[in-house]
């Protein structure tokens, strides 16, 4: 998918690793907002904006075969993103996967997820990966909303272990993005 801006002047573009730094502050204040109440306020402190900046360059710079980065760019600023590749843990019927989306909360609720969304979409397609599972935490009910609104399926659970909190996870799947992508008005 070719770079393309929406007529809220929103860019959705494939990220550089100049982008770490606002994909890391996107992460991380997204975090605090949408776990707030989910995950202990001490775990969403500690989170840092430095330390994932590190890690995101790395992932870009050097990223794993068939794994991509979206990002959505607003006057400048990164607003959102999105990360995938091939599914992770060899599920049988879901071979790709989007690792994370998120956008920050003054911007949801725009079409801006969906957007991020679709371009992954296509990237896996490309890359001959025709379905996908994104994990949501199970008490996450407006990202589980979001993905139910796009066609996903519950279909998948598992317990994540994050700084020695147990927390559950939902993976909703999507087993012909072919099919789905021909349905969105693209």
């Amino acid at each position: 998918m070719e770079s393309n801006r929406s007529p809220d002047n929103v860019l959705i573009r494939p990220a550089t690793p100049k982008d770490a730094q606002g994909i890391a502050w996107v992460h991380v204040e997204t975090w605090r907002a949408a776990y707030a109440g989910l995950i202990p306020a001490n775990v969403l402190a500690q989170l840092s904006v430095e330390h994932d900046a590190q890690q995101i360059r790395e992932r870009i710079t050097h990223p794993p075969p068939g794994s991509f980065w979206w990002v959505a760019e607003k006057a400048g600023r990164i607003v959102g993103f999105a990360s995938g590749g091939p599914e992770r843990s060899g599920d049988e019927i879901y071979r790709g996967e989007i690792y994370a989306l998120y956008v920050l909360p003054p911007f949801q609720r725009q079409g801006i997820g969906t957007r991020l969304v679709l371009a992954s979409v296509q990237t896996l397609i490309q890359n001959g990966l025709t379905s996908m599972l994104i994990w949501v935490l199970a008490d996450n009910h407006p990202g589980r909303a979001f993905y139910a609104r796009l066609g996903g399926q519950p279909t998948r659970e598992q317990t994540i272990t994050l700084r020695g909190i147990s927390l559950q996870e939902i993976g909703y799947g999507w087993e012909d993005l072919t099919t789905w992508l021909a349905s969105q008005r693209v």
